[in-house]
Parts: C-alpha cells; structure tokens; sequence
C-alpha cells in the first residue's frame, strides 16, 4: 500500500511540475501587430502621413516606427528615423509624421515594440509614393516628332490635290 501513494505522490508532484512550466511559457508570448494604416495610402514626398496600427497583448510598454524614405530607381536609402507611436483609443497607436525628401520614391516601415523588458522587430513593408509629374503625358515641354509627321502628311495633301487638279 506504501508503494502504491509513493506512485501518486510522484504523479502528482510530476504533473504539478509539468502545470507549473505550461503556465511560465504561455504569459510569455509576443503581442500581435495587426494591419499597418497609412493615410493618404500613396502619400506624396514632403507630404505629412498618418499611420495607425492595432497592437494586442498586455505587456507593451513603447511602440516605435521605424521608417526609411527610399529612391528606387538610384538605390538610395536616407538615415532611417525612429518614431515614438502614441496610444489612442483601446489597442491603437498611431503617429503622424512629415516625409522629408522630394526625391524619394517609396518609404519603407516596420514596428518595433517594447514589451516584457526586450524589443521585438516586426515585418517590414513598402509603399510607393505618389509621384506627380509637371506634364501629363510626360514630355519635357520641346516638340516632338509628331509635328514632322503632320508637316510632312500636309505636303504630301496638298502635293495630291494639285496633281489631281491639274489633271482635270
């Protein structure tokens, strides 16, 4: 019978044990970052933009956006800026910011949060700038060879219309 409770005994103290690591693991999982929201979506350079994301979990303590202003078609990346988020209503955090630079192409954003006393890195994201250009239809202003095109169609018109005149 002695046996027998020394086998409960050691169940149960192993099944406390196994209890208690379940419980230690599971406080400590990541907040979640929900969808990043930036407006306008296509902001222009220079422009100002707000961006807003829901972030769920308890332990989150600073919220940071990390955001590069890029040029594609150089290859040029400027410093990027890290810029503290605020909370707004519930899980929100938003932070309104001024691009800086009139030649850039695209920004590139991430969050990083603060939570249980280490910094977590989330995806990084693009978004392509608006680009308006002076011109329309992307001339530079000079003419082009749709004018040789039209001289040289009203040469050929009136060339026909004297050759046809002449023959009656």
């Amino acid at each position: 019978m002695k046996k027998n409770y020394r086998y409960i005994h050691i169940s149960l103290l192993l099944f406390i044990s196994l209890f208690l690591l379940i419980t230690e693991i599971v406080p400590g999982a990541n907040p979640t970052v929900g969808e990043i929201i930036l407006v306008p979506a296509h902001p222009a350079p220079k422009s100002d933009v707000t961006i807003s994301t829901d972030i769920s979990g308890n332990s989150v303590s600073k919220v940071r956006l990390i955001i590069n202003e890029c040029n594609k078609e150089t290859g040029v990346c400027y410093a990027p800026r890290n810029i503290s988020m605020n909370k707004k209503n519930g899980d929100t955090f938003e932070a309104k910011i001024t691009l800086q630079w009139d030649d850039v192409t695209s920004i590139t954003y991430h969050i990083k949060l603060e939570s249980g006393g280490k910094w977590i890195d989330y995806d990084e994201y693009t978004t392509l700038l608006s680009i308006s250009s002076g011109n329309s239809n992307d001339t530079n202003g000079s003419p082009g060879f749709e004018i040789i095109l039209f001289l040289f169609a009203v040469i050929g018109f009136i060339i026909f219309f004297k050759k046809f005149k002449s023959n009656f």
